[in-house]
């Protein structure tokens, strides 16, 4: 057993917190979009090479970079993951540090969650000689629909390196400031999306009779969705049909041959996912014929549920109380909808999921989005400790 203690890492977060915020602010200032983090893979690559740590960039032919510390002593090869992509959002958070890019920000914190890891790096490197076997950081590209982890998994990452478990976190304005919210097994649902094109006939908008008007039967098909999940799933199994775009015609006077209808489908375990599928595409099929239109429907499987493992959960909580104090932590009633591509390290192997409490704010993918900055030494001490003292 090492003789360090909690206390040893506080002073290394204390230490290297000025410097993470930095690389926090320069990331914000900079958004890159899905599988184009160019820069931010740079600066992370040079963080972590200037930390001693062995580095892989261009993981997987993607901008991944991937960090490897080998300890002083033996232990498990573990791996902490961090995403790094921003949204196409517009910022409107005032701050003087705000995105330079337009209509791209950091509105989900996963410039915490990269400045986080880059935090840990710098931690772990100055206790290697009492670090307990390996630690891989994943810096993940693509996770806002760009299927990062799909990527690195296929590719071999986890075999390769052989991790023999994964944590992730991500901020979260429902859990309180300065608090960790964890779950055992569901934390996630599967995230799947579908486009419907109702194709019926167009014509002249004051003579409706010889048309088949497509937005009439996209609405009926909109509102019918709703009734799939409130008549036909049971109320304990969450389950969410969202059409999030119509889109039809162009003149007022017009009615078009085509409406293009877009949604998102939310759901748990694999025998709800399969119903709902099947039945978005019978519901709007079925419509559209009553209608005497047709409506072709494509559903594009998205990221699987995240499944927390015990064992690794409790490492997370024995962690955060021992660094954040006694009852610093928080258990999740019910699992998210949001949809995460940790999900794909977890088929591979044991790992966890948590979520680091940002406290009252605005919403994720929110443009005004603008968590307090010391989660960051929250993030890097909880991590740390769990590489050091809880392998």
């Amino acid at each position: 057993m090492t003789n360090m203690n909690v206390e040893e890492i506080r002073k290394l977060v204390e230490e290297f917190y000025p410097r993470v915020v930095e690389v926090r602010r320069e990331i914000h200032r900079h958004p890159e979009l899905k599988l184009q983090e160019y820069e931010t893979a740079r600066l992370v690559a040079s963080e972590l090479e200037s930390a001693g740590w062995r580095v892989y960039r261009n993981y997987a032919d993607t901008t991944a970079v991937v960090g490897v510390l080998e300890g002083g002593r033996s232990g498990p090869v573990r791996a902490f993951r961090a995403d790094m992509d921003a949204l196409p959002i517009q910022e409107e958070t005032g701050l003087p540090y705000a995105s330079e890019v337009a209509g791209v920000m950091h509105a989900c914190g996963h410039d915490f969650h990269t400045a986080i890891l880059v935090g840990v790096a710098h931690v772990l490197s100055h206790k290697r000689e009492e670090l307990p076997g390996v630690v891989v950081l994943v810096f993940q590209p693509g996770e806002e629909g760009g299927f990062g982890g799909k990527i690195l998994t296929d590719g071999g990452m986890i075999e390769e390196f052989g991790i023999q478990y994964i944590v992730g976190q991500h901020l979260f304005p429902s859990v309180e400031f300065g608090k960790i919210g964890y779950r055992v097994g569901l934390m996630t649902a599967n995230s799947d999306s579908f486009e419907v094109v109702v194709e019926g006939k167009g014509g002249h908008g004051a003579r409706p009779e010889e048309s088949i008007d497509p937005i009439s039967v996209a609405s009926h098909i909109s509102i019918a969705f709703a009734t799939v999940h409130s008549r036909e799933i049971p109320p304990v199994e969450p389950t969410v049909i969202t059409v999030g775009s119509i889109v039809a015609g162009s003149a007022s006077n017009v009615i078009p041959d085509k409406a293009f209808m877009k949604g998102t489908i939310r759901t748990f375990g694999e025998k709800n996912r399969k119903y709902t599928i099947q039945r978005v595409k019978e519901v709007a099929e079925g419509i559209a014929t009553t209608f005497r239109a047709k409506a072709v429907v494509n559903v594009t499987l998205g990221y699987p549920s995240v499944v927390n493992d015990e064992g690794v959960t409790t490492r997370i909580v024995e962690a955060a109380n021992l660094y954040l104090g006694e009852d610093s932590t928080v258990e999740l009633e019910h699992p998210s909808l949001g949809g995460e591509d940790f999900a794909y390290y977890l088929q591979k192997v044991p790992g966890a999921f948590y979520r680091l409490g940002v406290g009252p704010n605005y919403p994720l993918h929110n443009s005004k989005f603008a968590p307090d900055e010391r989660v960051l030494g929250i993030g890097m001490g909880v991590n740390s400790t769990i590489a050091l003292l809880l392998p």
